[in-house]
């Protein structure tokens, strides 16, 4: 607020403010008015103390609410999270099931009885085929995998009372159960069935059912999920029936106040209606399932659509009522409670009467008492502040004039000049600041010599490091089509830097008339060093090919490299290096790879793939080392592509890398291009790819087609 306040106001300002202590004065002087104030006042605030608990009703109001909510989500949040249990049971046997489908080879099986072969009562797991299924070597096979799920349905059904079975129902139209149950119903498919009918609408999920009532009269709900077979296609599906009476009846004996109650509902979503599930008065003959008519309005119902969870005041059941729900995100259901809108506001209407018959009583007494005072303050005021408005100005004139001259002659040096000194015309912290000027100056002048000193030196550094991007572009083959007076193949290659100058490089050559070699090379580091050192490599790989007047092999030619570059290595570079010798006559090709990304190949109407195979250790690691080669074949048609690693691992804002399947996906967009079309499409999609993030690793790319 004070930032650019002139100083002498400031000051000014600070005299003010210390000089209030003499206010001290004024409050003795006032002392028998503000004790006789203080009697009252301490009347009232007791009077207002022994009510403060209900004083406000939209605080007592929000505090019932809060209450409420709590309670709901509370309730709500243990039956969900029993519920969530039974999900995990479907859930794990549905990847059990499937884990034996996609591995089928591990298990041996056996035979299983019909239901109505089992004892009735006793857990056990049965089977049967759908009417109309024959008993193929197939469906034997699969009835023995579905044998084992005994051991984990087993354990599972034995430990959590409320579920009453697992079962099973196979597209192929295999029946199989794990239950106490033996009854049997040979027309029985489960195919046909809702819980498999809607499993198989939303594979991979797990589905609950609408509740409903069973022959022992508990309320049951059904889960469901799908499994897939070893192809990943839908096999069947695994269900439970599970008995939630216990919870519903745990969620119902929730107490509300005197006049409060408790529901549960099935959304509209879920059954076309909004339906109960429970409430206390849901045995009594003529009640109506349909939640709409126990509401004189829309108001519940909209906040069901809008959120999971909340309150709101409504008429319900013929009564002003808060009800408080909360949505159980497993089964879908919709948890309520409910309480009299009177119940909670009778305290606080009561005591808001009170509150305001005692604070308009002290209201009156206290503005007579502050009048008097105020006028006693206010005459105190005027007169100290005329004192004081005097006193400061002449103070603060004495002490912001020299600060005032010292401005001017700071914007001097501001404006560069640097010549002028600060005249010191006090010891005191003026004159010391004025000192401090002076050193500053001297300082600023030599500082802004030593930065016009840099910037040249930086200037004439940019220069040479332009000439050697230039040098370094023109040692690697960049006039396209490199050979155009051959038909029988096409090349292409790019190089980008990360710095002014990289480690990578590509080159490409004939070693006689029939055989072209291809290289492609990344040296460790970056800038000027890697640059220096993919010189000297490139230049020897060259040169080998044909080295004692015979035509080396790509292995031959890493060593005589390697143990070349080996020695002096004391900076400890290193070189990945793939290098490929192709016959253009039969397109046979041998290539040696030292460390360095996997190459790709596209045959002819097909799509390109990575070449994986073991790479030799990289170039310069070590003296004596021997590399591996393999052979390959080029048919007309087929091309190839290598890469250094700037292509797969270059990375967007969010540290993810662009990947060899994004770089696939890039090359399979039109395989059948021209090799620098080829190129170009990665680029673009590394670039996509990259956004604005910095490139951190040289992109080198060579495209190799075969026309044969």
């Amino acid at each position: 607020m004070f930032k650019n306040t002139k100083i002498s106001i400031k000051i000014l300002l600070v005299i003010i403010i210390m000089s209030l202590g003499s206010l001290l004065f004024v409050f003795g002087a006032s002392y028998y008015i503000i004790n006789s104030m203080m009697d009252q006042f301490q009347q009232t605030n007791i009077a207002i103390g022994l009510n403060s608990s209900g004083i406000a009703k939209e605080s007592l109001l929000s505090q019932a609410e809060d209450y409420l909510i709590k309670l709901v989500d509370k309730q709500a949040d243990v039956a969900n999270n029993e519920l969530y249990e039974i999900n995990r049971v479907v859930t794990d046997s549905a990847e059990y099931v499937e884990s034996l489908y996609k591995n089928s080879g591990n298990f041996v099986g056996k035979e299983m009885p019909r239901p109505d072969q089992t004892e009735a009562g006793v857990a056990c797991q049965k089977c049967f085929l759908v009417k109309g299924v024959r008993e193929t070597e197939a469906i034997k096979k699969e009835v023995n995998i579905l044998s084992n799920c005994e051991y984990m349905f087993a354990p599972f059904l034995e430990s959590r009372k409320n579920l009453d079975n697992i079962y099973i129902g196979t597209k192929s139209g295999i029946s199989y159960r794990y239950s106490r149950s033996n009854l049997f119903n040979e027309d029985y498919d489960p195919r046909k069935r809702d819980w498999y009918t809607a499993a198989m609408e939303t594979p991979g999920e797990l589905i609950w059912l609408p509740t409903y009532v069973d022959s022992y009269g508990n309320t049951c709900i059904t889960a469901a999920k799908t499994f897939n077979d070893r192809s990943g296609k839908p096999a069947g599906v695994v269900a439970s029936d599970v008995r939630v009476t216990d919870i519903i009846d745990e969620m119902m004996g929730l107490k509300v106040g005197e006049t409060g109650s408790c529901f549960i509902l099935v959304p509209y979503y879920e059954t076309s209606e909004d339906d109960f599930i429970a409430d206390t008065d849901m045995a009594e003959e003529g009640f109506d399932p349909d939640v709409d008519a126990h509401f004189t309005d829309d108001t519940f119902m909209d906040a069901l659509d809008k959120q999971d969870n909340g309150i709101v005041e409504t008429e319900y059941e013929g009564q002003e009522c808060y009800i408080a729900f909360s949505k159980m995100d497993e089964a879908g259901w919709i948890f309520c409670a409910s309480i009299e809108t009177s119940e909670v506001s009778a305290p606080a209407r009561e005591a808001k009467g009170q509150s305001d018959a005692l604070t308009e009583e002290s209201q009156t007494n206290m503005q007579a008492r502050i009048f008097s005072l105020n006028k006693a303050v206010m005459l105190y005021f005027s007169i100290i502040g005329i004192l004081v408005i005097l006193a400061s100005f002449a103070v603060a004139g004495t002490i912001t004039r020299p600060i005032q001259k010292l401005a001017v002659r700071v914007r001097g040096i501001g404006e560069g000049h640097f010549d002028q000194k600060i005249p010191v015309e006090s010891g005191d912290e003026v004159g010391q600041l004025a000192v401090r000027f002076n050193e500053m100056q001297e300082d600023l002048k030599q500082y802004v010599d030593h930065i016009r000193d840099v910037t040249a030196e930086k200037e004439r550094i940019g220069a040479e490091l332009s000439v050697a991007t230039q040098i370094q572009a023109d040692m690697l083959p960049s006039i396209f089509p490199a050979f155009p007076d051959r038909k029988d193949f096409d090349i292409y290659a790019t190089m980008t830097p990360a710095k002014e100058v990289g480690g990578d490089f590509y080159d490409f050559f004939f070693a006689d008339k029939d055989h072209l070699a291809l290289v492609m090379a990344d040296v460790s580091g970056k800038g000027v060093p890697a640059a220096l050192f993919m010189v000297i490599a490139k230049t020897l790989i060259k040169n080998y090919h044909g080295s004692g007047g015979k035509k080396l092999s790509p292995a031959a030619v890493l060593e005589k490299v390697n143990n070349q570059l080996c020695e002096g290595n004391e900076a400890g570079l290193f070189v990945t290096v793939w290098l490929a010798m192709i016959d253009l006559k039969t397109g046979m090709g041998i290539a040696a790879n030292a460390g360095h990304e996997h190459p790709t190949i596209c045959r002819a109407g097909s799509k390109f793939e990575l070449v994986e195979y073991k790479h030799s250790p990289a170039v310069a690691t070590m003296e004596g080392m021997k590399f591996r080669e393999h052979e390959f074949e080029l048919y007309p048609g087929d091309s190839i592509y290598v890469y250094t690693d700037g292509v797969p691992e270059a990375t967007n804002k969010d540290n993810v890398l662009f990947g060899t399947d994004r770089m696939l996906d890039a090359l399979n967009e039109d395989p059948k291009a021209d090799a620098k079309t080829l190129l170009e499409n990665v680029k673009k999609r590394v670039d996509e790819f990259v956004g604005d993030a910095p490139q951190f690793d040289d992109i080198t790319m060579l495209c190799f087609k075969y026309f044969g």
